[in-house]
């Protein structure tokens, strides 16, 4: 088996000549996704399963171990626990580049941030862009993932924007292996239901003013308007920054996968997956170990095999890390939820959010704002509820309140951004002393029925 390796700044990768020996496939990665594994080289429409999978519906799980003669095993412990937390969460965020405010050194990297990245590899994912194992200098790598058209060379323009892997690229005849949502061709927002449906790797699927796929760098988020955000897939880690929760484009390419076979969601072989950490063991479905001979920085070496022509399911996984890295090790568990993994929506009363008093010679203004989060353009319901010392009152789409037992929408349509949008301005001398609640609600879906997904609350009390 023939090696050829290439040293980044952040990464040392190995791109195998893959040998196929009774249908059993052996790689090492970094290689490719937004993409999967294997896409490359057997086909552009490979999708990777994590191990155990066999095209049946099925709850996985893969386990973890970090092998007992490895260096700083002790050391290894809460990383790879917290990055199996992240992983089993599944919860896109946004802002997931710390530096400021990080506890890691300048000088040093973030051992969870690799794992997070190499666990990814193990379980089927790859690099939403080129990369180090396209052969091209670093200044083009960041360009989204493509195998060579027929003209046996990458196009690389990065179009008007200037940026490379944004969606205005001129790519040529480059084939793209890089799944995006069709809506929007925005790698930093998720749809609700992630299948064939909603994302696609043609280009015919992309949407109007768009040349190519977007991929999650961390300067294509720039462009839109999302600032320190970028996949964990994608390849190239920073001294003195923590990466260490996923982002919608991380969290889509593997829900796209637990569709399974039909690459439908909600039907029979659907999958689940759960990682589990069994301590310091060989024997486990992904082992972790320093090794300086088989890594110069980390790298994750998987073997796999084909379910059928286009399906390859995981079968083993190695995590190697070079000991002369200088590595922060780090050792908070990390919040939960992670910030930014749902919509936030606030509603205020004279700018407080919690409860405020107001006497009946006072004004009252509501607003309501609301950060979608990843979850922009996603399908939605808005409520905004009045509990009242004379009833219940919900706020109809012509911002008017009106009396109902029962819920009354604000707003149908797609989760946007809000900034304090003014719903009320009155004398409190024209409401009744007592209390009042006042709830903004957002729902998850468009069925008409109120299921407080995510909501905010203020209370409000008049006094005579």
């Amino acid at each position: 088996m023939k090696r050829t390796h290439y040293q980044l700044a952040s990464f040392t990768l190995i791109d195998l000549k893959l040998t196929l020996l009774s249908l059993a496939i052996s790689v090492v990665s970094p290689s490719i996704a937004g993409t999967f594994e294997f896409a490359r080289e057997h086909g552009v429409d490979i999708i990777t399963h994590s191990s155990g999978y066999r095209g049946e519906g099925t709850s996985l799980t893969v386990t973890l171990g970090i092998s007992p003669s490895s260096l700083h095993a002790e050391e290894m412990v809460i990383p790879i626990q917290n990055t199996i937390s992240t992983w089993n969460n599944l919860l896109p965020t946004i802002n997931n580049i710390v530096k400021e405010g990080s506890n890691v050194p300048a000088d040093q990297f973030d051992f969870e941030s690799v794992v997070l990245h190499e666990v990814g590899h193990c379980i089927g994912l790859g690099h939403p862009n080129l990369a180090s194992e396209s052969g091209l200098n670093s200044a083009d790598r960041n360009f989204t993932q493509s195998t060579r058209g027929a003209d046996n060379q990458f196009n690389l323009d990065k179009g008007p924007d200037g940026v490379s892997g944004s969606g205005d690229d001129l790519r040529g005849d480059d084939i793209n292996l890089h799944w995006f949502r069709k809506s929007n061709n925005n790698p930093f927002s998720i749809a609700t239901k992630v299948d064939m449906t909603t994302y696609s790797r043609d280009l015919s699927d992309l949407p109007p003013g768009n040349t190519f796929v977007a991929n999650a760098d961390r300067h294509v988020a720039a462009l839109f308007g999302i600032q320190n955000t970028e996949a964990v897939m994608q390849q190239g880690v920073h001294a003195g920054e923590a990466q260490r929760t996923l982002t919608a484009d991380d969290v889509a390419i593997l829900r796209l996968a637990m569709s399974g076979l039909d690459k439908v969601a909600d039907t029979a072989d659907d999958y689940s997956l759960k990682l589990e950490f069994i301590g310091l063991t060989d024997a486990a479905d992904i082992v972790l170990s320093f090794d300086n001979n088989r890594a110069s920085f980390s790298v994750c070496e998987i073997s796999a095999e084909p379910i059928n022509s286009s399906h390859f399911v995981i079968t083993r996984g190695q995590i190697y890390f070079n000991s002369n890295i200088s590595w922060f090790f780090n050792n908070i568990p990390p919040p939960f939820p992670p910030q930014h993994s749902t919509p936030v929506p606030t509603i205020f009363a004279n700018n407080a959010t919690d409860s405020i008093t107001l006497s009946q010679n006072d004004s009252l203004a509501l607003t309501v704002s609301l950060d979608p989060g990843v979850y922009g353009g996603n399908q939605t319901n808005y409520w905004i509820q009045a509990i009242t010392p004379v009833g219940t009152f919900w706020l109809n789409n012509k911002l008017e309140f009106i009396p109902s037992e029962q819920p009354l929408r604000m707003h149908e349509g797609e989760l946007f951004a809000i900034d304090h949008f003014p719903i009320l301005n009155i004398s409190t001398g024209e409401l009744p002393a007592g209390t009042y609640t006042l709830t903004f609600t957002v729902d998850d879906n468009q069925d008409g029925i109120i299921n407080d997904t995510v909501k905010s609350t203020v209370t409000i009390t008049i006094t005579p």
